[in-house]
């Protein structure tokens, strides 16, 4: 026994020798290491280093953590925890702090003594602070910061909130503009100050730009997927970029802006809101103030910390995707300095299928002056240029309430109308359907369902069904009667552009800006494939008459040609000037039409794989083109406001018309090509009746061609609508007359009569043509029919659910496998440059 004691014992007593020496090894390591850290000569940037992420592999631990960490609070100094500050001060001090709040209209005295790393005490609600993010899959960012002759401490203080509180992983860059400054601390002293900062950029104008004008020169060269736009006095809280990047993430439309919390002037205490932030809102001077959120606002979010939609924004602060940036035009370049540039971003976000919102759980303080720190003289001009552009027949509210805005010189405003017109040109901005009926009393059905902008409608070739597009990313099916019954299809992941069905009805194609066409059986009412090698927004996309190809085109400037059998791109055509808004193959599917936004229409042949026509008879980008059932006509419709209708065999111009007030953005023969109609953005549907079949094109004047018109009061030109569409539940009728001696049938409401003008149904509700449309009708399920056990259709339903979520998984494989080559192929042409670049210099 004693033997084995002594063993133990033995054995106990040389573990804890081992475990006292690893102790004291410890010690003089760390000792060692706060030493070196604590040895003279390391400077600011021994300082910063100090307080830079350990090592790469924390970061990946916690992706959340900034590119630095701030220091750590000390509560007896100045302005900490964003409380108020006082200085007690003399005579002298006195007199310097009055002058430097003159420069300024800030009390940069205090400001300068205050902590450029100050923490800010974070009172956001607890579901803010409680939401976890996916950092990976969230898109990075460049903070732009445009500044002119600010104060030392603000600019510095915003530059290091921006690096202290933003994730790493999300933070690109911060890009400062220096509009032409004179001060100068602002030169050389700035410069080696950033150079000691990573990730921050600095640029300089060669002349002054004004806010406007800086800020675009930032967005070229930022290389973040969105751009955050700061003022240079403000200081952001802790978690105030996550909540923008997601909402961006999920939505490319929307433009997200932080909740601004103020900061005073004169004791920069920090004022957060904690309870539900203001919206944005302006008066008739198109001068911004706040607002109170509204009641239907409230009622729509689900949760207090969804985003809050508000009509416009204050400008200063807000997060935008690079790529819809660019698409809505970026600035008006036209506008000077600044004042009047918020106002209109926000009218064009909205009227132009975007959202505007603020997030409650984005926060951002925001140093408000005590008076402007230098003028906008041009206020008054900016904003009468983006009320000629914006407002149409409500400007006049505006002229009347600033009569001096009369006389003001705004401009060139050509180049924006062209833009609003390039914007509009493919939705309706509504975000319900108008069915019309139109029996001697003219009458409209409204189908509910999709939540945002319907982009595109079609019928079906038998007429029983009606496909819908939206910004909702879905496409519906609707019976079209009084009822409207839907059923909803999911697949993509960004907004629907096109819906088309194929000449026999069992297909439908759809075209998004995912950058994909998705074909769907209409059999099943579900998903079969997708086509992928558009790397832009695909606009339209189009069966063949034989359903054998489609035809789409993209604002990668490409036309491209499917085979639906093996479902492979089987031709190209490239444009180097602009992208097509429309295109569609004509009658025998031998060739294709396409309307250029470089106001061109052009005609391709696919056989051959060439163009065989070019014509360049517009003013303005064309929207919409159709083919004469014979295929030797083709009309365009354009932005100019005009149709033009081309004589193919001849290649020429044979007609301009001129019926609407605005831009045109649709335009289609009848079945028989008698008859065509067009509608635009001036709210009217133009009929039009052509007899150029009867004659030679060349004898062609202006009495073959005219438009349908009804002989007695009310005279409809525009068939409908002349009137606001009822949007409230009330019916809104328009009397008409008949065009011929015959009477129109009493009976077959339901069945006859859709979409058409009295004068057509006379031709169209014959006793054959009833019983074709009953049959077609009868094809749908009658409730007698629909005798499926519940527990059955119980089942079913969840199948086609876990269907749908399947579609939608592979739809977002697809499109990030796309995603992910575009990206590869950037990096690789960038290193291609680079290897250029090192070779030129050697």
């Amino acid at each position: 026994m004693r033997i084995r004691m002594a063993v133990r014992w033995t054995w106990a007593g040389r573990s804890c020798l081992l475990l006292a020496i690893l102790t004291v090894a410890y010690i003089l390591v760390e000792f060692l290491v706060s030493s070196f850290h604590a040895s003279p000569g390391t400077g600011r940037a021994g300082e910063l280093g100090s307080r830079r992420l350990p090592d790469h592999q924390e970061q990946a631990e916690d992706l959340s953590r900034p590119l630095y960490e701030k220091p750590p609070a000390n509560s007896h100094a100045l302005g900490e925890w964003g409380k108020a500050s006082k200085l007690q001060l003399n005579e002298g001090e006195l007199k310097q702090q009055e002058e430097l709040i003159e420069r300024y209209a800030i009390n940069i005295y205090l400001s300068d003594r205050i902590s450029l790393h100050r923490h800010i005490e974070d009172k956001r609600m607890y579901e803010c602070k409680s939401k976890k993010f996916n950092y990976r899959r969230l898109p990075t960012t460049s903070v732009i910061i445009a500044f002119y002759n600010e104060a030392w401490s603000t600019l510095l203080r915003t530059i290091h909130s921006v690096l202290e509180t933003s994730p790493a992983v999300l933070l690109k860059e911060i890009i400062l503009v220096d509009d032409l400054s004179d001060r100068v601390y602002l030169k050389t002293q700035l410069e080696t100050y950033i150079s000691n900062l990573e990730r921050v950029r600095l640029i300089r104008t060669n002349k002054r730009e004004g806010l406007v004008r800086a800020r675009l020169i930032g967005a070229t060269f930022a290389t973040g997927d969105v751009l955050t736009f700061l003022d240079c006095h403000c200081e952001c809280n802790s978690g105030w970029l996550e909540p923008l990047l997601e909402r961006i993430g999920r939505d490319e439309t929307a433009v997200v802006c932080p909740v601004i919390d103020t900061i005073d002037w004169n004791t920069f205490e920090f004022y957060m809101q904690t309870g539900e932030p203001m919206i944005g809102g302006f008066d008739w001077r198109l001068t911004f103030q706040w607002h109170s959120v509204p009641k239907h606002e409230r009622d729509r979010r689900k949760s207090r910390i969804d985003p809050i939609r508000s009509p416009t924004m204050a400008g200063g602060l807000f997060a935008v995707s690079k790529k819809y940036f660019q698409y809505l035009g970026t600035y008006d370049t036209g506008m000077e300095v600044w004042g009047g540039e918020n106002l209109e971003l926000s009218f064009r976000v909205w009227q132009c299928g975007g959202k505007l919102e603020i997030h409650p759980c984005s926060h951002v303080g925001h140093v408000f002056p005590k008076r402007a720190p230098y003028a906008r003289p041009n206020f008054l001009q900016n904003t009468a240029r983006a009320a000629e552009v914006w407002m149409d027949e409500y400007k006049e509210h505006f002229y009347n309430r600033n009569p001096p805005a009369r006389k003001e010189t705004y401009g060139d405003i050509s180049e924006r109308k062209l833009l609003r017109q390039r914007l509009r040109s493919t939705a309706s901005w509504d975000t319900f359907l108008m069915l019309w009926n139109f029996k001697p009393q003219a009458r409209a059905y409204r189908y509910m369902g999709h939540k945002d902008v319907v982009t595109s409608v079609q019928f079906s070739p038998h007429g029983n069904l009606l496909a819908s597009a939206s910004r909702d990313r879905t496409v519906r099916l609707w019976i079209p009667d009084k009822k409207g019954k839907s059923s909803e299809i999911k697949a993509h992941t960004a907004p629907v552009r096109s819906v088309d069905f194929s000449t026999d009805g069992q297909y439908l194609a759809t075209a998004s800006e995912d950058k994909s066409i998705k074909v769907w059986s209409m059999y099943r009412q579900r998903f079969l494939y997708s086509l992928y090698r558009h790397t832009h927004w695909v606009r339209c996309a189009k069966f063949s008459p034989d359903g054998r190809l489609i035809v789409s085109c993209s604002e990668d400037k490409t036309i491209k040609i499917w085979d639906t059998t093996n479902k492979q791109c089987v031709n190209n055509f490239s444009d180097s000037v602009g992208f097509a808004n429309y295109v569609d193959f004509n009658p025998n599917g031998t060739c294709i039409a396409s309307a250029g936004s470089d106001q061109t229409v052009k005609i391709w042949d696919i056989r051959l794989n060439k163009l065989l026509q070019h014509y360049q008879v517009h003013s303005g980008g064309v929207n919409y083109l159709s083919f004469h059932p014979s295929g030797n006509f083709l009309i365009s419709a354009a932005s100019d406001g005009t149709l033009k209708i081309l004589d193919l065999l001849e290649g020429r111009l044979i007609y301009t018309l001129q019926g609407h007030t605005g831009p045109v953005f649709t335009v289609s023969f009848s079945k028989g090509g008698e008859l065509f109609a067009s509608g635009g953005a001036d709210t009217q549907v133009l009929l039009w009746r052509t007899n150029f079949d009867d004659l030679p094109s060349k004898d062609l004047n202006k009495r073959n061609l005219k438009r349908l018109h009804f002989d007695s009061p009310p005279h409809l030109l525009d068939i409908y609508p002349r009137t606001p569409h009822p949007h409230e539940g009330k019916i809104e009728t328009v009397e008409t007359t008949e065009t011929t001696g015959k009477t129109l049938p009493d009976k077959t409401e339901e069945l006859c009569g859709y979409f058409l003008n009295p004068s057509l149904m006379l031709s169209e509700c014959s006793p054959t043509t009833m019983k074709k449309k009953t049959e077609d009708m009868s094809d749908l399920p009658s409730d007698s029919q629909k005798s499926i056990p519940l527990a059955v259709t119980d089942a079913l339903e969840h199948i086609m659910d876990q269907l749908n979520v399947l579609t939608q998984t592979v739809s977002i494989l697809e499109q990030r496998l796309t995603l992910t080559e575009d990206k590869l192929k950037d990096c690789l042409e960038n290193q291609q440059k680079l290897f250029s670049a090192v070779q030129q210099k050697s």
